[in-house]
């Protein structure tokens, strides 16, 4: 697959250099021939051409090689002019038709492969493979975000709608062809491979770095395998840490103090109850309000609000009274809303 791949970008590269020119031969013959061929059949009586649509048409069908041979060419000159578009014409369209196709085989297999450069915006992009890759990739479809995965092969995922980018999120040219610069959020996951721990999160730190570096204003979500590395992760630029199995833990401290939380939490998160746990930015209009009125509103469309978030702080439902200065409010509502 890998000589297919490099034969084809190197014949594209052949036809690049005449793409341009084939365009320009082609536009200069349909013009050439059809006011031509006007000129030449049109003072022939029994001639089909009488007309410069007719002689478009004619040579559009012509070049084409349609010959639907409805327009007729009888004069001996007109013939002769007809072979000379008829040749040049052929070849113009035939460089022109390769080079368009070669490109776009080129495309279907460098996306097939992970070697494509990405046009979304707004998309989520995920830094290796996760075990739980299937559900989170579609906990993000439904809420309506694209999602690109680098990582250095494809696992196939069924029933996880994303695409791939083969690579590194610790190499820029990579993160550059995920589209890093028009991605609303990237999570990291820890390398596979790696057996040592630490070095696990080493590199997911490292990976953050880089991440700031190219796109500044990045929100990145980091997992770490532990604790005591939340704060170099965070100084190294991630928004959001993630301690794998802290959660579980939690968890499995709950089903033994209070059976039914862990439940409630487990069945919010995965969604599948008919309701789920989402995020919205504060309505401008509640700003420096009371907490009560949000409250209220929320109540009213079947949302229940769990708390408040700034970009380094948490606030789980403030009392009513309470003045709202957070960006961002946390609510339990209806999967279907």
């Amino acid at each position: 697959m890998v000589p297919f791949v490099i034969y084809l970008r190197r014949f594209r590269r052949k036809l690049s250099g005449v793409f341009y020119g084939a365009i320009m031969s082609s536009v200069v013959v349909v013009v050439y021939g059809t006011l031509s061929e006007f000129y030449l059949e049109n003072p022939i009586p029994n001639s089909g051409i009488h007309s410069i649509f007719e002689s478009l048409w004619w040579v559009i069908q012509t070049i084409s090689t349609v010959g639907y041979g409805d327009v007729a060419v009888v004069d001996f000159w007109g013939k002769v002019n007809a072979m000379v578009i008829i040749l040049v014409g052929l070849g113009s369209l035939g460089v022109l038709t390769a080079a368009i196709a070669a490109r776009f085989v080129e495309l279907n297999v460098a996306t097939k492969l992970g070697e494509r450069r990405i046009k979304m915006r707004d998309h989520i992009i995920v830094c290796n493979v996760d075990e739980g890759l299937s559900e989170i990739v579609r906990e993000f479809n439904e809420s309506g975000l694209d999602v690109v995965l680098v990582d250095t092969e494809d696992p196939k995922t069924p029933n996880a709608n994303y695409t791939f980018v083969k690579g590194k999120c610790s190499v820029d040219a990579d993160l550059d062809n995920a589209g890093i610069k028009n991605a609303s959020k990237i999570v990291v996951f820890p390398e596979r491979g790696i057996q040592d721990v630490s070095s696990a999160d080493a590199k997911t730190i490292l990976t953050s770095m880089v991440i700031r570096k190219i796109k500044d204003d990045a929100y990145i979500i980091a997992e770490l395998f532990k604790p005591e590395n939340r704060e170099h992760a965070i100084l190294a630029g991630a928004n959001e840490v993630v301690v794998k199995g802290a959660m579980s833990t939690l968890l499995m401290a709950s089903a033994v103090t209070a059976p039914g939380v862990s439940k409630l939490f487990y069945e919010l998160l995965r969604g599948e109850d008919g309701y789920r746990i989402k995020e919205y930015s504060v309505d401008p209009k509640y700003k420096g309000k009371r907490c009560e009125e949000l409250y209220r509103s929320m109540d009213l469309e079947g949302r229940v609000v769990l708390g408040f978030r700034n970009e380094n702080e948490i606030k789980i439902r403030p009392s009513v009274d309470s003045m709202i200065t957070w960006e961002s409010v946390v609510v339990m509502e209806p999967r279907s809303s």
